[in-house]
Formats: C-alpha cells, sequence, structure tokens
C-alpha cells in the first residue's frame, strides 16, 4: 500500500514539472489566501 501511495507522489510530482517544464512558465503566484488573512480582509470584502 505504502509503494502505491508513494508512487502516485511522485507521478503529480514529476507530471508538475513537466508541465512547468513544456510550458516554459510558473504559475501565477500573485495572489495567496495569506495576503489576506495579514491584512484582515473578509471573504465578502472587496
Amino acid at each position: 500500500m505504502g509503494y502505491i501511495f508513494t508512487a502516485i507522489v511522485l507521478s503529480a510530482v514529476f507530471y508538475s514539472i513537466y508541465k512547468i517544464i513544456t510550458t516554459g512558465k510558473m504559475p501565477s503566484n500573485n495572489y495567496t489566501p495569506f495576503d489576506d488573512i495579514t491584512e484582515g480582509k473578509k471573504p465578502n470584502d472587496d
């Protein structure tokens, strides 16, 4: 069972690396929920 879980995690990591290499860019990191937490924003604030 441990081997199956390890294989799934490794395949997800390698797939992500493959997608990053083939698209040539990293995913957008402009917004993180941490920004709203530190600024004290609530979900209904805009």
